[in-house]
């Protein structure tokens, strides 16, 4: 069967099955790379409410290139992955300084933009701008590799070199960017990881790995190496007034992001130390093991690069989900 009996497959399914999500209903560059920089590492479901209040504080490239670092980090909040949200930022102030505000067409100053690599420009020059790019993320590589029954690893330029080839044979003249969401659909809806629902699928017909029975069996994919673990002690220390310190991280994870200490600072005297529970939080590579640990001192200025936090304070202020469990430790101890 051939690569045009698949693309008319793949293009009448999406036109029924595709869900209806508010980045489709325009081509609108910024929110198109919006919605692919909020998809990295996040589920769909989980980034609708983010998109939809995201854009509503920054509606424009020219609102989040004017907005404070801090601002963007505290409207990501939770979607995690923070090096998204400060590189969209100066991406935006590129666009604003270097291409008068408009989200570049060309494929070579598009991905010189902070952030963007192959595949968010394969995306925006598609769906945007009807350009034949393919874009080729991890659901796409796992279409690419059940449907051409591909042993290659994955994970090695080879097998995305030649995934972007065949998508770019699939890709119509009039509609490149239906055929970029297609994929993506297919990936997220019936191609999936664990339990492909080739029954349902509309390339099945077409797919090597269905007709040889082994779809589950693709792709291959080297298994990721195990997460370091690091013991994380974690600090809620509260001043007479009921204040929480509160530091702001200059490591590279999770920086210009606000935390609990790990222990009090130098100078900071105790007036009692508590254990309060204990959690964890997974990274890409890295495993937190946290035990929380209330403290009270008495009245001492906040030492340099950190902050004193009232509750009111404390809602403005831009925190990791790793410390949500402690979040609310503290919310206890203030209600009580």
């Amino acid at each position: 069967m051939t690569d045009a009996g698949l693309t008319g497959a793949l293009l009448s399914w999406y036109e029924t099955a595709r869900r209806a999500l508010p980045f489709r209903n325009t081509k609108d560059p910024y929110y198109i790379w919006l919605s692919e920089i909020m998809a990295q590492q996040t589920r769909i479901t989980a980034l609708l409410p983010y998109f939809t209040a995201f854009t509503a504080r920054f509606p424009t490239v020219a609102d989040l290139a004017a907005a404070d670092e801090h601002d963007v980090l505290k409207a990501w909040e939770g979607l995690g992955y923070y090096s998204r949200a400060r590189n969209l930022r100066r991406a935006a102030v590129c666009v604003m300084a270097e291409h008068g505000g408009r989200v570049p067409s060309d494929p070579a100053a598009l991905r010189r933009l902070p952030g963007i690599g192959d595949y968010t420009a394969g995306a925006i020059l598609s769906i945007a701008f009807g350009q034949k790019v393919p874009a080729v993320d991890g659901n796409v590589l796992r279409v690419h590799a059940r449907i051409q029954r591909d042993a290659t690893d994955v994970m090695t330029p080879a097998a995305r070199t030649r995934a972007r080839a065949w998508v770019l044979s699939l890709m119509p003249d009039d509609r490149p960017g239906d055929m970029t969401q297609a994929l993506m659909e297919l990936g997220a809806l019936l191609c999936l990881p664990a339990a492909p629902r080739c029954a349902e699928c509309p390339a099945a017909a077409f797919c090597g790995a269905h007709l040889a029975g082994c779809a589950c069996e693709l792709p291959v994919k080297t298994p990721k190496k195990p997460q370091r673990v690091e013991n994380r002690p974690v600090c809620l220390l509260l001043d007479p007034e009921g204040r929480v310190l509160m530091r702001r991280r200059t490591e590279a994870l999770l920086r210009g992001l606000w935390e609990f200490p790990a222990a009090p600072p130098a100078g900071v005297p105790l007036l009692s130390n508590e254990p309060c529970g204990r959690a964890e939080h997974v990274f890409t590579h890295i495993r937190w093991q946290m035990e929380g640990r209330l403290c009270r001192t008495p009245a001492v200025p906040a030492p340099e690069g950190h902050l004193w936090a009232s509750p009111e304070d404390f809602a403005d202020l831009a925190l990791p989900s790793a410390f949500r469990a402690f979040v609310k430790i503290l919310h206890t101890v203030w209600e009580g």
